[in-house]
């Protein structure tokens, strides 16, 4: 194959709107609504190979336009492929055709690879106790070992962690991500403590309190024995690891960033899991570079599990792991049917619904909100969190004269 053979000579982008899977939609439609939202990039080299990489609209970690895309026409795509500025989807869909011009699978193209198979984690956002345990059913049927989940204030934690308990082998763990709603080690430290002490199902906590809080997360991690996990570069990640802050990562962005984060967290001897969200595409992708990065040992979230399909015609999850390809590129193979079931016009952007969000507290009182308002409140500390027995409840318009009603008058 000569060099020419790598040339760009045509990028399309297909908007998709991906439905939420039923199990989920509910929730998954209140909280990251514009997730369904997903550009299917399409690049064709002059060889004829055509390479497929996934955007999400509304979360990728880096996207690019339609006009900035286009600049890329007959260029040499074995030269652009470590360039992040690609965005996600454009990125993804030339090593996947650089990929399949070299007759190689993309995690070659990356480096030496590692492990076979990578572990890979369920998602779910903040739920009452019995829908995270329907939730974690269904992960354990679908081969899943863990699964990680949005920790919040307003839904009673231990009640949550029983249901899931119950709903599962003991060989399921899960990893709960606080986003810092624990405020500070003076509340984080005995809550954590005593979920370890009664649920084994707790695995690892994700910035359990604010990331910049250095004295505070490097106090906590020496009183709790769960791993504690943190997004790297926050703070400085030579803070990090000096102070002992956390025992591992959460690594995202583009191939550059990855493999460069990943081959630092190697040489601290620090685990990390990839956080790239998206389909089975954006999945397996993560699984290409997991193949290459020692430490990527820890479950990556790609949050597939909120989708109706993975866009994919195989998926499968065996053990908690999934295997790498050895097809050349990406080593997938995308369901085309289904895709064009789902194509929607170029500029579609997905209506946000109004929602209705009341907080019933354990005294008896209820306190209504419009759009989930109150996250800040809890962060600030002007709000008890994780008291036992809190619940929330969410409602979406339903175009009735009572929801618009109560809307109003929020």
């Amino acid at each position: 194959m000569s060099n020419n053979d790598f040339t760009i000579t045509a990028i399309d982008r297909w908007r998709l709107d991906v439905p939420f899977h039923e199990r989920c939609a509910h929730t998954v439609e209140v909280r990251v609504p514009g997730w369904s939202v997903v550009d299917l990039y399409r690049v064709t080299l002059a060889s004829g190979v055509v390479g497929v990489g996934e955007t999400l609209e509304n979360y990728t970690w880096g996207k690019i336009g339609d006009e900035a895309a286009q600049q890329y026409l007959g260029r040499n795509a074995w030269e652009l492929i470590w360039d992040d500025d690609l965005g996600a989807g454009l990125q993804m869909a030339l090593f996947d055709a650089v990929g399949k011009s070299a007759a190689v699978p993309v995690h070659r193209l990356l480096g030496t690879q590692y492990r076979e198979a990578c572990p890979v984690s369920w998602w779910a956002q903040d739920m009452e106790p019995k829908l995270w345990a329907r939730e974690a059913a269904t992960a354990e049927e679908h081969g899943f070992t863990t699964m990680k989940v949005k920790a919040r204030p307003w839904f009673d934690i231990e009640d949550q962690l029983e249901a899931v308990s119950e709903a599962t082998s003991d060989h399921f763990v899960l990893d709960a991500d606080f986003n810092g709603l624990l405020l500070g080690v003076d509340i984080a430290a005995p809550l954590i403590r005593r979920l370890e002490e009664t649920f084994p199902i707790l695995a690892i906590v994700e910035s359990p309190i604010p990331q910049e809080d250095v004295a505070g997360n490097a106090a906590l991690r020496r009183k709790i024995a769960s791993p504690i996990a943190m997004h790297f570069g926050n703070p400085p990640v030579m803070t990090a690891i000096r102070e002992g802050v956390c025992d591992g990562f959460v690594i995202g962005g583009g191939a550059s960033r990855v493999m460069r984060d990943g081959t630092l967290a190697h040489h601290a001897k620090m685990p990390f899991w990839l956080q790239l969200v998206g389909t089975g595409l954006t999945t397996m992708w993560s699984v290409h570079l997991g193949a290459v990065l020692s430490q990527a040992r820890w479950p990556a979230i790609p949050g597939v599990n909120i989708y109706s399909h993975t866009l994919l015609k195989e998926f499968t999850i065996s053990g908690g792991h999934a295997r790498v390809p050895e097809g050349p590129g990406l080593g997938i193979e995308v369901d085309w049917d289904v895709v064009a079931g789902f194509r929607v016009d170029p500029d579609y952007r997905k209506p946000q619904p109004r929602e209705i969000h009341t907080i019933f507290w354990p005294d008896g009182r209820q306190t209504h909100y419009r759009d989930g308002g109150y996250r800040a409140d809890f962060l600030a500390g002007k709000l008890p969190v994780f008291l036992p027995g809190i619940r929330l409840e969410r409602r979406l318009d339903d175009g009735s004269e009572g929801f618009d009603r109560t809307w109003t008058e929020l």
